[in-house]
This record gives structure tokens, sequence and C-alpha cells, in this order.
């Protein structure tokens, strides 16, 4: 009986310090270009990567369901690259996150890279798979879009000063207006 309870003490403690040592520095950083075209390279280790929120599913190829998830207790985030799927298990916490979230997001995400269970049937199809432990908001896609029109604002300016480098060569040399007027 005292062994049964000594148990349980560990087992519970070492639940909890797990819960609650989540570290941003035990997670490689690495670039989603090598990512894409390596990722047996990173399996079984801890990674985050910065990159664009695309949407989520909640039904998965045949494959995904028997490596076991389901779709009443997972979702798969399309988070670029989409080689690599993003899966999350469904908890009270990302069931208000994932819906929450706009497509264009800027987000990081940590995890760990696994293989799936069972071999796909086609082999374009992704046999690795990112193990969701946390996500984070970077820029919202309102942010991400005020940043391009400002740029935009700036490329109009120089058109309108004359300054913009692209300007067509031709039109200098022969001299006609740099900026004709649209009709």
């Amino acid at each position: 009986m005292l062994r049964k309870i000594c148990i349980l003490i560990c087992l519970s403690s070492a639940i909890l310090a797990y819960a609650e040592t989540f570290k941003a520095e035990n997670y490689a950083q690495v670039e989603i270009a090598r990512l894409k075209a390596t990722p047996e390279e990173y399996k079984m280790k801890r990674i985050c990567y910065e990159s664009e929120y695309w949407g989520y599913e909640t039904t998965f190829p045949p494959y995904v369901e028997k490596s076991g998830f389901k779709a009443g207790k997972d979702f798969c985030l399309l988070i670029k690259p989409v080689s690599l799927p993003v899966m999350a298990e469904k908890s009270k916490e990302m069931n208000e996150l994932v819906p929450a979230l706009k497509n264009g997001s800027t987000v990081k995400v940590y995890g760990k890279v696994k293989k799936f269970m069972s071999e796909p049937d086609a082999t374009m199809m992704p046999h690795y798979y990112l193990e969701l432990e946390k996500i984070e908001v970077v820029e919202k896609p309102a942010q991400q879009q005020e940043a391009k029109n400002e740029t935009r604002r700036e490329r109009r300016a120089e058109k309108a000063e004359g300054k913009e480098e692209n300007a067509s060569p031709w039109r200098r040399d022969i001299g006609l207006p740099q900026n004709p007027q649209k009709r």
C-alpha cells in the first residue's frame, strides 16, 4: 500500500514539473526552407519557427487517422510549410484560440517533430508532423496590411518625384514622362 502511494506521488510530481517547465530556450530555432526540405533531420527534436497561419482542418486523410489523430480530438493547423502539418490536441484553450486566429497572421510555433505511425498512400503526402506544444501570435494581419500600405505609399511618392529606380529607361532616353497618366 505504501509503495503504491509513493509511486502515485512521484508520478503526480513529475507531471506537474513537466507542465510548469515550458522554456522557449529549450527549442531550436529552424529555417523554414531547411525544415521543408529535410524534416527527418529534426525527428524527435524540439523546434520553433515563425511563419504564416492559413487556417485549420478537423478532418484528416486515412493514414493520419490510423496514426491516432481523430476529428473530434485534434486540429491540423495550416501553417507554412504545409508539407509539415502542425497537429494540436483539442483543449479548452485551443478551442478558443484556433477559431479566433485570423488567416494571414504571423505565428510562432513550438513543438516536437514526429513521424506518422502509418505510411501515406501517395509519397507526396507528408510523412512527418509537428506535435504542437505552444503557439504565439506575433503579428495580426491588420498590422501586416498597414505595413504593406505604407510601402505602397512610399513607392507612389517616389514615382511622383521621379526618383524611382525601376523607371523605364526607354522613356528616359526618348524624353517621355516617367509616369504617364492613366486613363
